[in-house]
């Protein structure tokens, strides 16, 4: 993977879990609001609860789309190592011989 690439992947699960805790903040407010009486605060209550459901529908669709880029990388590897062995076998042993010299800086 390119460094792009992987600043993408790290912005995208930084992403949902700003979400997460969104939502997990979202629904304590709203069990919060429970105990509040008033006539603008269950406006409120509905609209906080709209939100969380939208919030858990977008994190959803998020984890989806997460999980169908992953399987189809998976399978790209798959694909290129089974028609290009003797390169992969190369890259593979490059990699760990640059893995050694940093560790054994």
């Amino acid at each position: 993977m390119s460094h792009t690439t992987d600043q993408l992947s790290l912005g995208k699960q930084k992403i949902v879990e700003d979400l997460r805790v969104l939502l997990t903040d979202s629904e304590e407010m709203l069990r919060l609001a429970k105990s509040v009486p008033g006539e603008g605060v269950d406006k409120l209550r509905e609209r906080l609860r709209h939100h969380a459901d939208s919030l858990q529908d977008t994190l959803s669709d998020a984890q989806t789309a997460a999980h169908r880029g992953y399987r189809v990388a998976t399978v790209n590897v798959e694909r290129h190592v089974r028609h290009n062995p003797w390169q992969s076998l190369g890259i593979a042993a490059g990699v760990g011989f640059l893995v050694g010299v940093l560790v054994a800086r």
